[in-house]
């Protein structure tokens, strides 16, 4: 397939890491650039297979719709794809029953439709839509290990990697997207070529998950698709959920904050289970028969960079994705937040080809992240911070947001009005400011409740 016919904007960009952020950096960059070189570390796997460097690739996953829309924007058709191989069409509030802070959600038929699938499931159509595009090529088992710059450091010109067989070979580029997820080494780059370290945020959570895969649940009468148990902090910090995914199979995530031990076998996955705040998830797992065996995940902290606040910085080399923020997965944001910085790399590059430069384009890709990070990072602390053991930098406000937050929570459990605008801002389809319109705020104040099926109506009690 060729790409768009847009001008282009050099010979040759390079995009260090072959997860979804450095996948979508790769198809936005195909547009702009006569070649795309994507080098991975891992060594290359079919496309349903957990990639090595996923850690985080057997467990829970769902794309917010802000996400799905921007993937069907860069991937024409590339919801009907998954549609057809497998994933599990899904409304938000219809098809999924939600426990959060003491009630159920309210049960209606929202606006918002997403689908159900393994991480693996998206990454491998993702990989084979990339790879019907000709100026985009992969390299496997290639660890970039230096940033090549011009003789007075203010410019990449290109990286020297490192193969599995010790080989030591080199790459020029006009542009570098450094999306090499957790393991960035940006920051270390900098200091070599005496740049200032970027300031650096850090929430730390102890965040894990267990999951495993069950080809069937205990034989019991239910009216979902997607199961979750939110933590009821500060007294309860664990909870979990169940996603029906591709194959006719469920995945089933515990997770935890603050706990020492996660559940790693069937006694104890089973045991962590039945102490959640509802017993749902354990009396839909106790009889199912798993397909995998309990995969752990440790999540120490949300990690920021404000590498839009270096005055200096090497122009052509661009962090995003996991390298430039990694917030608390609980809330599905991660690779929703790569396809936004996607769309926001695109503007930039569209920016400068009217300039016919990328003078600053660095400083310029950075601002745009930083910005449309704020609202996501700030969801993400005000839960977060309701656990006693969170420590960080608590943003001004907290205490009030955090008090108003638990009474849309609240009011969501009867009325669909607020709970609609609540699903909205989840998935970054809405700026937080709706949760305090007249609408919202006449349900919280006056308690007004709209028809629909709620713990009111339905007790959720799971009968066999």
């Amino acid at each position: 397939m060729a790409t768009g016919s847009k001008s282009r904007l050099g010979q040759r960009a390079i995009v260090i890491g072959g997860g979804i952020a450095g996948k979508l950096a790769a198809r936005v960059l195909s547009d702009y650039f006569n070649e795309v070189m994507v080098l991975d570390k891992n060594k290359e796997s079919d496309q349903t297979s957990l990639r090595s460097g996923v850690p985080q690739g057997s467990h829970g996953h769902a794309l917010l719709k802000s996400g799905e829309d921007i993937l069907e924007d860069l991937f024409p058709g590339i919801t009907n794809e998954l549609l057809t191989s497998g994933a599990i069409p899904s409304n938000f509030s219809k098809d999924i029953s939600w426990y959060h802070h003491g009630s159920w959600k309210i049960k209606h038929h929202s606006d918002i439709q997403t689908l159900q699938q393994s991480r693996p499931f998206l990454e491998g159509h993702l990989q084979r839509r990339l790879e019907q595009i000709n100026n985009i090529h992969f390299i496997y088992g290639a660890k970039v290990s230096t940033i090549l710059t011009n003789p007075d450091k203010t410019k990449i010109t290109g990286v020297t990697y490192r193969t599995n067989f010790g080989v030591i070979k080199e790459f020029n580029a006009d542009l570098i997207i450094d999306a090499s997820g957790a393991a960035t080494q940006t920051p270390k780059w900098l200091k070599q070529l005496g740049y200032p370290q970027p300031e650096k945020t850090e929430v730390k959570v102890d965040l894990f998950y267990a999951s495993r895969a069950y080809h069937t649940l205990s034989p019991i009468e239910k009216d979902w698709k997607g199961l979750l148990i939110y933590p009821n902090p500060p007294g309860q910090a664990r909870g979990g959920g169940i996603y029906k995914i591709e194959d006719n199979k469920w995945m089933v995530t515990l997770l935890g904050y603050g706990i020492e031990n996660p559940p790693a076998d069937d006694h104890s996955f089973l045991e962590y289970a039945a102490a959640l705040d509802h017993p749902t998830i354990y009396q839909a797992i106790d009889r199912g028969k798993p397909s995998s065996e309990v995969s752990i995940y440790r999540f120490p902290s949300l990690r920021r960079y404000h590498y839009d606040k270096l005055k200096k910085f090497p122009n052509g080399l661009v962090v995003m994705g996991d390298a430039f923020c990694r917030i608390d997965p609980v809330f599905a944001q991660g690779m929703s937040l790569s396809a936004l910085e996607a769309t926001a790399l695109k503007e930039v590059l569209e920016k400068a080809t009217k300039n016919r430069s990328l003078n600053q384009i660095s400083q310029f890709a950075h601002r745009k992240f930083s910005k449309l990070l704020d609202i996501p990072w700030m969801i993400a602390l005000t839960e977060d911070f309701r656990f006693n053991h969170t420590t960080g930098k608590r943003f001004l406000g907290l205490p009030f947001l955090q008090s108003y937050i638990k009474k849309v929570v609240t009011a969501s459990a009867t009325n669909k009005d607020v709970y609609e605008t609540f699903i909205h801002v989840l998935h970054l389809k809405a700026h937080p400011v709706k949760l305090f319109s007249p609408k919202v705020l006449k349900a919280i104040l006056f308690k007004k409740v709209a028809t629909g099926t709620s713990s009111a109506h339905n007790d959720h009690t799971i009968r066999t």
